[in-house]
């Protein structure tokens, strides 16, 4: 630290010097360019103050470091696990941890503290699974209503799987957008009316009155499709239009099965697209003009990125399956 050697006496500073001196660390290890005497300096200050006997000095430390991109991990793990009141602040904004650093972590800090990681603006898949595999309730809550946190289909599953019975939080995750098929499905049964309403809204789900899509029924209409010839396949569709099956939701599930022909026949029959211009744009064209063949078949807008996930997907499938075949 510039011009300042205060490790040595620092238990004899009075505690106002001393959270002066916490307050002053995390700009220190913030910066790239420090000289390596000043940088090893505020990190020996830091190892100091984290165990410092007065709660407010270790509470200044962590407001301090909380963004501090050169923090020495031991000090990061020491204010992880200090009470709420320290910890809480530093863990709902750091980046100083691994992937590997954050599943050790929840599970050993505290609930104050998972409630706090629970609420972080920036989350990765693997933080979001750890806490619904292990939270409790008030954190699954937390989880479930931080916009941040990626709800994918191993974070869900875990959530319905551990919360079946607490309708509360399945209502909760009813209401995020962009949720798995699979999920909607194991969803719709186990929700209140008012949540299945918006899931049925949202996904443009058919049979607006009941328990609908029930996992047989939909496994056994995507085992038709596999069985039907290809110049069979609008036959199909168009009936499934006339039932009201042939909905955003299905055809999500579809296209997920690898039913390309039959995801193509069914957004010509439903947008009134030549069967030639579906196929190109889904085999071939970007996200906007997929966007736009979606619109035409009356596809809600809130799955028009589910769908573009999964038609990136069985394209890179064909490729390399053309490439296996011409090998």
């Amino acid at each position: 630290m510039p011009n300042v050697n205060l490790c040595d006496g620092l238990a004899e500073k009075d505690e106002n010097a001393r959270v002066q001196i916490a307050c002053r660390v995390g700009k220190y290890l913030s910066v790239e360019d420090l000289p390596k005497a000043e940088r090893k300096a505020a990190e020996d200050l830091a190892r100091e103050l984290v165990g410092d006997a007065v709660e407010r000095v270790r509470r200044e430390l962590s407001e301090s470091v909380k963004h501090a991109k050169f923090l020495p991990k031991e000090v990061a793990f020491k204010i992880a696990h200090d009470i709420d009141s320290v910890a809480c602040p530093f863990l709902q904004v750091t980046e100083i941890f691994s992937e590997q650093d954050w599943q050790q972590l929840l599970m050993t800090i505290s609930h104050g503290a998972l409630m706090a990681v629970a609420r972080r603006d920036s989350m990765t898949e693997s933080i979001a699974l750890g806490l619904a595999e292990s939270g409790d309730p008030a954190v699954a809550s937390a989880l479930v209503e931080n916009a941040a946190a990626p709800m994918t289909k191993g974070v869900c599953s875990s959530l319905i799987e551990r919360f079946e019975d607490s309708s509360g939080l399945l209502d909760e995750l009813a209401e995020r957008d962009g949720l798995n098929a699979e999920i909607v499905v194991r969803l719709i049964e186990k929700v209140s009316a008012a949540a299945r309403n918006k899931l049925v809204e949202t996904y443009d789900l058919p049979n607006h009155t009941a328990p609908i899509v029930a996992e047989a029924e939909l496994a056994a209409i995507l085992n038709l499709i596999r069985e039907t010839p290809e110049h069979q396949l609008r036959t199909l569709a168009l009936h499934l239009k006339k039932e009201g099956g042939l909905v955003g939701f299905f055809l999500l599930s579809a296209i997920r099965d690898d039913a390309l022909a039959f995801f193509e026949t069914a957004l010509s029959v439903l947008s009134g697209a030549r069967a030639e211009r579906s196929r190109a744009v889904v085999r071939h064209e970007g996200k906007e003009s997929v966007s736009r063949l979606l619109k035409g078949a009356h596809i809600p807008s809130a799955m028009h990125n589910d769908f573009w996930i999964a038609i990136q997907e069985i394209r890179n499938r064909h490729q390399i399956a053309e490439l296996d075949a011409s090998a």
